[in-house]
């Protein structure tokens, strides 16, 4: 029953997003939003409850690669709640925010929601990598 929830949640998450969903939201391929990739999971054998949603927020500058991580980890710090949203380092050791949301009472509109103000963090990661202008970043 949640398998098919997740399935019906995601198309109908890439229909409101107007984007092509992948082949099947099981494949666990990007969907992208406002110009950022998210990442919905799935696993009943794991959390049969939750859908998890993953935001590819990109890789921090390589002359500060170390500074814009411990951005990301001082952002754990101010994100940690009652649905554990937190900062990881995906496959490519680019930043990832990664988010748990409970399956059946989540609608479309909502997680497109989420998707959008999470979007909008990405991009501006993406700008400043929660660093200041000096060299020495977050350390300061």
């Amino acid at each position: 029953m949640s398998r098919n929830r997740f399935i019906d949640l995601a198309n109908a998450l890439c229909v409101l997003a107007n984007v092509d969903p992948p082949a099947l939201p099981t494949d666990g391929g990007a969907i992208a939003v406002d110009g950022v990739d998210f990442f919905v999971q799935y696993d009943e054998n794991i959390a049969f409850e939750h859908l998890l949603v993953y935001c590819e927020f990109g890789l921090p500058p390589a002359s500060r690669l170390v500074d814009g991580y411990e951005a990301l980890l001082v952002a754990n710090l101010l994100v940690h709640g009652a649905a554990n949203p937190s900062f990881m380092l995906g496959p490519a050791k680019q930043g990832v925010f990664g988010y748990r949301c409970a399956l059946q009472a989540l609608q479309a509109s909502a997680l497109l929601d989420i998707c959008q103000m999470l979007s909008a963090q990405a991009r501006a990661w993406r700008v400043d990598h929660f660093l200041d202008a000096s060299p020495q970043g977050a350390t300061q």
